[in-house]
């Protein structure tokens, strides 16, 4: 079916005209979501209600901030089982909350953190490690007759821990033959909310 040439100019501009109309309302939607959005935050404060997050610095750290990032700077051979790896070169060490004489972190409040760590391995090596809470294992990573020159193996967690519960990270299973130094570390950190 064929459209009359005089029809085309008309059919298009009702398309312009709907396409433009649509525009305009999701511009409109938009606009009454910010005013209406603005109107209950307004009617929420004048109600007294406020978010439950602490206004307060936390006294244990400076400027509420609990990160820290520390690197192996040796490299490590032949670690026995259940060896606690310790990180001696620390970075950052907001909240005083890592100690690298120990390789434990220290929760310094209540709070939901997140810890991930990376090991750099020689070809051939067998490394088993886990995230360890309070001396249980949480998360495990692990290699086995690595085939390629090199490789890093990463793992991380995601955990609630109480003022005082500690996190760090061991070998289990086996002998650890090879940690690189520079490419192996530890971070975490609070994450933040109320």
């Amino acid at each position: 079916m064929k459209m009359d040439l005089k029809l085309k100019p008309l059919a298009l501009a009702f398309i312009c005209v709907v396409v433009i109309g649509f525009g305009d309302t999701a511009q409109q939607n938009s606009n009454n979501f910010l005013s209406s959005y603005d109107v209950q935050e307004c009617v929420c404060q004048k109600m007294g209600w406020e978010p439950k997050c602490s206004k307060q610095p936390i006294k244990a750290c400076p400027g509420k901030v609990i990160a820290f990032h520390a690197v192996l700077s040796n490299h490590l051979r032949n670690v026995p089982t259940s060896t606690i790896i310790k990180f001696d070169r620390v970075d950052l060490n907001d909240g005083n909350g890592y100690d690298p004489n120990t390789g434990k972190f220290t929760a310094p409040v209540d709070g939901v953190y997140y810890f991930l760590w990376t090991f750099s391995i020689n070809k051939g090596t067998i490394a088993y490690l886990c995230g360890t809470v309070d001396g249980t294992c949480r998360s495990h990573v692990a290699t086995y007759d690595l085939a390629s020159k090199a490789e890093q193996i990463s793992g991380h967690l995601v955990t609630r821990m109480k003022k005082g519960n500690r996190f760090w990270i061991q070998t289990f299973w086996k002998t650890v033959q090879f940690l690189h130094n520079n490419y192996s570390f530890l971070s975490g950190y609070k994450v933040s909310g109320c």
